[in-house]
């Protein structure tokens, strides 16, 4: 071999060797970034993911069965409250009238005081009166005695009058208070839930459009993501075809030092190795193509990110109110809730007071009416005895008659105590009506205040926690969202290959053109070393650009190479199928 062809093969060896090392230095580094990017990439969309199923949740709690229940309560709410003013002035009134009663009774009271006091008056006359005649000697102390005791109840029933006004006095003085305060705070907090309720509707359906429009921007950032992840196939792509330069570069050298290469001549083996730099550089050409593009695509799409992302940021902010204090409706009606729950609990105070008072007066009722039971018994007996003694005072004649006289004005005395128990009685009867309305039992329609006390709770329970789930919700959505967008900050500096790694692949693409001929040589004379190391290259090849590359140069690889090839590596034998598998 002239020293000229062996220092020329000598120089395409070192070539090789060089260009080799650049080409392992692009794939090592292409492996790298690509495996960092979808790391990254992975991460957002996991972070997006976690997003979306934020926002699903959230529209969940927006348009579940809860939301519902809790306006219904509300509404209910709403019209039990307006009863209050209703029911307090009830209780007012039977407040009132029992107060009246008692002074009734206070009166009728006066009048049998007064009417004991003659009947006392005419006891002692007949005392005195019927003084020297033996049948007379015990009447007057019997029903002197029969006054007293009835005095003494009627005394007893005077009392228990006093302790009725006693606890009257401080529960009208109350009762007025409330009353006024109930006509002045119901109406304006039913009016406020009412508002708060309608507000909170509007309020979660604006929620719910907002959060539906966040949740297609985050799904359509979801789907670009995918994309990208796809299209980063191209990564592995390239880093297959450079291994496949690499391979192609190693086979033509082991082929050229072994027994294929002692057969051919220096210019023999220029020329064949020339066809495998021409292969080379058309496969790199291709192969840097095909990456600028496709990184291209990606940088162009992760880009476009920022908008979404700034949208999405957009739209979470329009879900906070007005204020800027977040979700603060729903926490203003929790207020109002709350509001009405005291005022329902001063009314469940005052209801229990009036069922004390209701209690207290009925038991009262009962001791008066015990009280004039005896006294009526007390009324009879003062007749009974009179009309005896006016019997027996006829019986005996003129001694009698001055006794007479006086017995039948006990008698008749004894007959105004009998109007004033039976007025008495019929006053009773009212309190004891006036008592029962105290404790709501006249009002059938009525429900407990206690009742209402504890729908407010479980109102006001669900309310709180709906507002927590939201604020959770709405800031789990900002910090899903703030975290996207820094991360897709990162995303775009680190997906953006086309900067480092296209320029690597460039210079790689150069250097073979420095050695690759203008044009391919004459191989006619070399058409079995042609074959051999075409076939050898051949088998590499898991993309059907590659082999329309190859067959450009060496022919059409056999069929059962290409079977060969996809069986051992696994992979596709078209980069249409290669890209189906890829997809998401």
């Amino acid at each position: 071999m002239p020293i000229i062809q062996k220092v020329a093969l000598a120089t395409s060896v070192e070539f090789a060797t060089d260009l080799s090392a650049e080409l392992e230095n692009a794939r090592s580094r292409i492996e790298t970034r690509f495996l960092e990017g979808g790391t990254v990439l992975l991460t957002v969309l996991d972070t997006v993911s976690k997003m979306i199923d934020t926002l699903d949740a959230m529209m969940g709690q927006l348009s579940g069965e809860a939301a519902d229940r809790t306006r219904d309560d509300l509404a209910s709410i709403m019209k039990r409250l307006t009863e209050l003013p209703r029911l307090e002035e009830n209780r007012q009134r039977s407040l009132a009238r029992i107060g009246e009663i008692e002074r009734d009774l206070a009166n009728e009271v006066g009048r049998m005081r007064e009417t004991l006091r003659y009947l006392r008056t005419f006891a002692v006359t007949a005392k005195i009166t019927g003084a020297g005649i033996s049948e007379f000697a015990g009447f007057a102390e019997e029903i002197i005695e029969r006054i007293r005791y009835g005095s003494e109840q009627v005394e007893g029933f005077s009392a228990n009058l006093v302790e009725l006004s006693q606890q009257l006095k401080p529960a009208a003085s109350r009762g007025q208070q409330i009353l006024r305060s109930y006509r002045d705070l119901v109406p304006s907090i039913a009016a406020d839930l009412g508002r708060g309720s309608g507000q909170l509707a509007e309020h979660h359906r604006q929620l719910a459009v907002a959060a539906q429009s966040v949740r297609r921007l985050a799904g359509a950032v979801q789907g670009k993501l995918a994309t990208v992840l796809s299209a980063m196939q191209i990564g592995d792509i390239t880093r297959q075809r450079i291994e496949h330069c690499q391979s192609s570069l190693t086979i033509i050298d082991e082929y050229l030092d072994g027994d294929g290469g002692r057969a051919l001549s220096g210019d023999q083996k220029a020329r064949l190795r020339a066809s495998v730099f021409t292969l080379v550089q058309r496969q790199l050409d291709q192969t840097r193509a095909d990456f600028a593009r496709d990184t291209a695509k990606i940088v162009s799409t992760v880009g476009s990110f920022n908008a979404d992302i700034a949208s999405i940021l957009s739209f979470h902010a329009g879900m906070n109110d007005d204020e800027g204090t977040g979700n603060s409706l729903i926490r203003q009606l929790e207020a109002g809730v709350a509001s009405a729950q005291d005022v329902v609990r001063t009314v469940t105070s005052s209801a229990l007071e009036s069922d004390e008072l209701s209690r207290s007066t009925s038991q009262i009722v009962r001791e008066l009416l015990e009280g004039i039971e005896i006294v009526r018994v007390v009324r009879t007996d003062i007749q009974y005895m009179a009309l005896n003694t006016n019997l027996r005072c006829s019986r005996i004649g003129e001694e009698g008659r001055a006794i007479n006289v006086v017995t039948a004005e006990l008698r008749a005395f004894a007959g105004q105590m009998d109007e004033s128990a039976e007025n008495i009685l019929s006053h009773l009867q009212e309190l004891g009506t006036c008592a029962d309305a105290l404790s709501g039992v006249a009002d059938a329609s009525s429900e407990p205040e206690t009742d209402l006390d504890a729908q407010l709770g479980g109102t006001l329970d669900s309310i709180r926690e709906a507002a927590e789930r939201m604020e959770s919700s709405l800031a789990m959505v900002d910090q899903q969202g703030q975290g996207a967008a820094e991360q897709m900050q990162n995303t775009i500096r680190k997906l953006d290959f086309r900067a480092e790694l296209g320029e690597i692949l460039d210079r790689c693409a150069e250097q073979i053109a420095e050695e690759a001929p203008a044009a391919l040589p004459d191989t006619s004379d070399i058409e079995g070393p042609m074959i051999e190391v075409g076939a050898g290259i051949g088998r590499l090849y898991t993309m059907a650009a590659e082999r329309e590359l190859h067959a450009d140069i060496f022919g059409a690889p056999p069929a059962a190479a290409i079977n060969q090839a996809t069986a051992v590596t696994g992979v596709p034998a078209s980069d249409e199928e290669l890209f189906e598998d890829a997809l998401f």
